[in-house]
């Protein structure tokens, strides 16, 4: 059955076709179950500027009132039969003979095309016999989804060489600032690395504590010193 918005629900919402079971999930609180939400399908659009090869899907989640009497805040989520879990951005209450919610929700990890696994390492800091600080970097967080996307290639000079510079926007499926990192994580004391072993320094950290996107980290991949051999070896397999 397929329903066009708005919709004049009656009080027999639930003998409706081609309603999905959904959980509600509210921080700090026991999840509750919604017997049948009707949904409306996506809409696409690029919500980024690196190249347009991510995509956004928003979707519309009506469910009777009866079901979760209380409203649910913003940025609680909705998690689908197939376990897919859709952030609420706004929502709206129907007046119908049974009353109902209208969700506009986003599920970020598909609509943003995490298709990689980052790791955030830290710098741990030893001294050489001659008293100069060195670093070495250990993992502070692992498996995080992401996906890292090439913004824009420059050229700079390392040791009278010329060597590409490439900015990336890498999408993360969770926040890696606090409580994770106390400090700000644009710093020398911290790297991203990609699944492949690529080393990132990260130049600026947005959108930490938005609801509607996911953490954004624009970083520069590093080519230089011990840390980009993971470029060369990736270079040298592909040869």
């Amino acid at each position: 059955m397929t329903v066009g918005f708005p919709f004049d629900f009656s009080a027999d919402f639930l003998t409706l076709d081609d309603l999905e079971p959904l959980t509600l999930r509210i921080a700090g609180q026991a999840d509750q179950a919604i017997p049948g939400a009707m949904d409306h399908p996506p809409d696409f659009k690029d919500p980024d500027t690196a190249g347009g090869q991510v995509l956004e899907g928003d979707r519309y989640w009506v469910w009777p009132i009866a079901a979760t009497p209380a409203q649910p805040p913003l940025g609680s989520l909705l998690i689908d039969g197939d376990g897919a879990s859709w952030t609420i951005l706004s929502l709206t209450r129907k007046k119908t003979p049974q009353g109902v919610w209208t969700a506009r929700t986003r599920n970020l990890a598909v609509a943003y095309g995490l298709d990689n696994l980052a790791a955030v390492w830290k710098a741990a800091y030893s001294k050489s016999p001659a008293g100069e600080a060195l670093a070495a970097y250990v993992a502070l967080l692992t498996d995080i989804p992401a996906r890292f996307q090439p913004l824009d290639t420059t050229e700079q000079i390392l040791e009278d060489a010329e060597w590409p510079k490439t900015t990336y926007h890498v999408i993360l499926g969770t926040d890696i600032f606090a409580p994770n990192i106390p400090v700000e994580p644009a710093s020398a004391d911290y790297r991203l690395v990609d699944s492949a072993g690529r080393h990132f320094r990260i130049v600026k950290y947005t959108r930490a504590e938005r609801i509607d996107a996911l953490p954004l980290a624009e970083c520069v991949l590093i080519i230089e010193g011990s840390e980009g051999r993971a470029v060369d070896r990736i270079g040298s397999s592909g040869s």
